[in-house]
């Protein structure tokens, strides 16, 4: 499986796009992983999310209902959030925007292995957001 969309999206031209879907999910948080001690540059915070519902999938054709998807936001620097979502918790809702790699394409890391999940990446500006306890963060 490819984690290419079905057609050219307007988010692609950016850098850091993989070319992949854009997905805008609403789920249920199902676990949180330990910050990065480090906090210089960019860092990514890990959250897993069961997907509930799926309010825009551009380029992309599974049926992501049900699916639980590794959540990466980055934060830190110029390009991703300025600093870490405060207050994540397991069981609470959740709204992110970002490109969906399917677990066929998404490579393994610490949080993310066993068995690797698919991934919402690039949920920062300009392509993405995370909405969460009432706040929006680009």
């Amino acid at each position: 499986m490819s984690n290419r969309a079905t057609q050219i999206l307007p988010h692609h031209r950016y850098v850091h796009s993989l070319g992949a879907p854009l997905a805008c999910v609403q789920g249920t948080i199902t676990k949180v992983f330990a910050s990065p001690d480090n906090h210089h540059g960019a860092n990514h915070q890990h959250l897993i999310v069961k997907i509930d519902k799926v309010l825009k999938f551009e380029g992309g054709t599974q049926n992501l209902v049900g699916t639980k998807v590794f959540i990466a936001v980055r934060f830190g620097d110029n390009e991703g959030l300025a600093e870490e979502i405060p207050g994540l918790q397991a069981g609470q809702p959740i709204e992110a925007q970002g490109e969906y790699i399917p677990e066929a394409s998404a490579y393994p890391t610490d949080d993310n292995s066993n068995p690797v999940l698919p991934v919402l990446h690039f949920t920062h500006h300009p392509v993405g957001y995370v909405s969460y306890a009432g706040h929006y963060y680009s």
